[in-house]
């Protein structure tokens, strides 16, 4: 199994995880919150949702992105991540718009009704469920480099946050301030709308070719600069979705063969994608070093 593939079946396999559990914390969300009469747990399952399409996206993109190189995608279809991460996060705002829409209708009409006690255990469970899910599915995320993965994990992050609020709006509301309940829900809201813009960015970033970090660019230039035969080096790469493309140039001695010269460029790219993670491809120019 090529290392391609793999990451794609733990990257399935991890969304089909989180996609499982959410399922079942959702149905529970509504009906807590239709029972226990909770605008704010509403307002959590309406979230929890856009999770399930969110995941959806995540697994359909994930097949695309494991496609390898061809003719008409030289790069590879990487790209396919930070397409889905950026539709995440357009989703992702969506629900905070139906949420804040229902709750300043509520505070407008007066609608406030003091919440069930099936309500407050729906959170608590929540809370716990979601932030285990966001510590395995952001390992996960890091282990295989996929933003998508991360997004999802900021997804569960999100949930056990977001339900935190809940939890203390329910509370509130059943200690005799039911006003809290609908509030609640605009904090659900407020921390929505941050996760997306959060996502969206990290999206941006991968389309318009930021660079790798700053450590990742200073390992290459130091790995170049260490192979036998390398006077200088200067660097570039992009990423694609977990994919590091490389463009290097290197001075060397200009008396030196082309051949001579093939080769030093060879153990250089040989060098960067074994010791420099996620890197997929090394492209190498030769200069003449001059003193």
């Amino acid at each position: 199994m090529t290392e391609l593939q793999k990451r794609f079946q733990k990257s399935t396999q991890t969304s089909w995880i989180g996609i499982t559990i959410t399922l079942i914390l959702t149905i529970f969300k509504f009906f807590a919150g239709i029972v226990g009469r909770s605008q704010a747990m509403i307002a959590d399952a309406v979230e929890s949702l856009s999770d399930i399409v969110s995941t959806i996206i995540v697994l359909v993109s994930l097949r695309i992105a494991r496609k390898p190189v061809d003719q008409d995608h030289p790069y590879g279809h990487g790209r396919a991540e930070s397409i889905a991460t950026g539709v995440i996060s357009i989703i992702i705002a969506i629900a905070g718009f139906l949420i804040v829409g229902r709750t300043i209708y509520s505070i407008i009409e007066g609608d406030t009704i003091v919440p069930g006690v099936i309500a407050l255990v729906a959170a608590v469970v929540t809370i716990v469920v979601k932030e285990s899910l966001y510590q395995y599915v952001s390992f996960m995320g890091r282990k295989y480099k996929s933003s998508l993965l991360l997004a999802s994990a900021a997804d569960h992050r999100k949930d056990a946050l977001t339900s935190l609020a809940t939890l203390v709006g329910i509370a509130g509301a059943r200690s005799g301030y039911p006003i809290l309940d609908p509030l609640a829900a605009a904090v659900v809201s407020i921390a929505i709308f941050k996760l997306s813009y959060n996502t969206a960015t990290r999206a941006t970033q991968e389309l318009m070719d930021r660079i790798p970090e700053d450590a990742t660019m200073e390992s290459i230039r130091e790995i170049s600069e260490d192979c036998e035969g390398v006077e200088h080096a200067f660097a570039r790469a992009r990423s694609l979705g977990p994919d590091i493309f490389v463009e290097i140039k290197i001075d060397i001695d200009p008396t030196l063969t082309v051949s001579e010269g093939h080769e030093i460029a060879k153990r250089v790219k040989t060098s960067i994608i074994a010791e420099v993670e996620g890197t997929t491809d090394v492209m190498v120019h030769v200069n003449p070093h001059y003193d």
